[in-house]
């Protein structure tokens, strides 16, 4: 029994040993398939040759137009406070001269009055003294007491022949009464304020009618066709910008331009916006202006002897390039002269060098690199399409 068993047994063995040898003999005579080669992969970059040149510079800058001139209405007298020639209301336009507002002045100009009857009557006092003892003076006094009319400010006194004249007029308090008397004339012209230039009014605080205290604000009044742009600029772009430089402004709301000029620069920085403000005079055009309008700022910089323009995005580390020697890419440093906004001015390189002009990826030195012309990039394109149906074909093969 035993032995049918072990027979059994050694028949399985040899069957598998078998089948294995005849797969292993099988496998031998058919031929490995062959793998295509992949066409070689050339990387190709965009150059330009290296060529300097003086370069205009120019900062460009955004801030928002201001009135060149503001100026607060304040009352310098207290009293009722009334509107003069045109409406006390925001937006109210008015010409150079207009009265704009003024003060109850009845009571001071009674007081005037009656400061200038006292004059009189102390002129009138000393005239037969200065008959007397001032013949030559006499006739001037007269004529200055008939020239002094209560409705109209006091004419000067009249010049004074003598020191002892002098003492005597003084003595007679002439000249303290003269002097109160032109105090109250320009403090009674404190009661009517005239608009010193064009323009509109702003603000308003006080409405007509209301009493107002010394030292009140009644409202606030800006001047017409005289504007600035105050224009935010980085610290590094101050020094290229100098005073009266002239600039370009724009406004994207209104598709218009105005030229400018670079009035002053400011010696801090703003701390809410960590720049430097720049103020531009606007040249009136004729073309509306408003306050606190949004507009561009265009200003002509330092012109760049033997400089050159390349992308931001063609620098590596700070201030390094790559040039195209034969067909290997060499890390150059260059001294970059001024970083603008997606570009850099640069010098340094050896003119007539291949500059690579393109950001690449995963570049080192010394690797192998073509430069890129319109055939190579249709050979390029080609290679591409060629791969992309290899690849296509061994995965419907592996699908199947």
């Amino acid at each position: 029994m035993k032995i049918r068993q072990y027979g059994v047994l050694a028949v399985s063995f040899l069957i598998i040993f078998g089948s294995v040898a005849i797969a292993a003999y099988l496998s031998t005579l058919k031929e490995p398939p062959k793998e295509k080669e992949q066409a070689m992969i050339r990387r190709y970059v965009r150059t330009t040759p290296v060529q300097y040149q003086d370069i205009e510079t120019s900062v460009v800058a955004y801030g928002r137009v201001q009135t060149a001139q503001s100026l607060d209405l304040l009352s310098e007298v207290g009293g009722r406070m009334y509107e003069g020639a045109i409406r006390l209301k925001a937006g109210q336009a008015f010409k150079k001269g207009t009265l704009l507002f003024y003060i109850d002045d009845t009571e001071a100009e009674l007081s005037l009055k009656s400061q200038k009857s006292t004059f009189m009557r102390d002129v009138a006092g000393i005239l037969p003294d200065m008959q007397l003892d001032y013949p030559d003076s006499y006739p001037i006094w007269k004529d200055y007491f008939n020239g002094v009319k209560l409705d109209e400010d006091l004419p000067a006194l009249p010049k004074i022949a003598s020191e002892k004249e002098k003492t005597y007029l003084a003595t007679k308090g002439i000249y303290s009464t003269f002097f109160n008397i032109k105090s109250a004339e320009t403090r009674l012209k404190k009661h009517r304020y005239y608009a010193p230039f064009s323009g509109s009014i702003s603000e308003v605080t006080l409405e007509s009618g209301a009493f107002v205290s010394p030292g009140a604000k009644i409202g606030k009044i800006i001047r017409a066709g005289l504007h600035e742009l105050q224009v935010s600029v980085e610290t590094k772009d101050i020094p290229w910008i100098q005073v009266g430089s002239e600039a370009s402004i724009y406004s994207d709301e209104t598709k218009q331009t105005w030229a400018g000029r670079v009035l002053r620069i400011s010696d801090f920085v703003n701390q809410s916006t960590q720049s430097v403000d720049v103020f531009i005079a606007i040249q009136p055009t004729g073309q509306r202006i408003y306050d606190g309008q949004f507009m561009q700022a265009s200003v002509p910089a330092r012109v760049v002897k033997d400089g050159m323009i390349i992308p931001r995005s063609a620098i590596y580390n700070g201030s390094e390039v790559f040039i195209l020697e034969d067909t290997l890419l060499k890390t150059k440093s260059i001294d970059i002269v001024r970083l603008q906004r997606e570009t850099a001015i640069f010098k340094g390189l050896e003119p007539g060098s291949d500059l690579v002009v393109e950001p690449l990826i995963n570049a080192h030195n010394n690797m192998t690199a073509f430069k890129l012309q319109e055939k190579d990039i249709d050979l390029e394109r080609k290679q591409q399409s060629e791969q992309n149906i290899v690849s296509n074909t061994s995965t419907r093969a592996s699908s199947n």
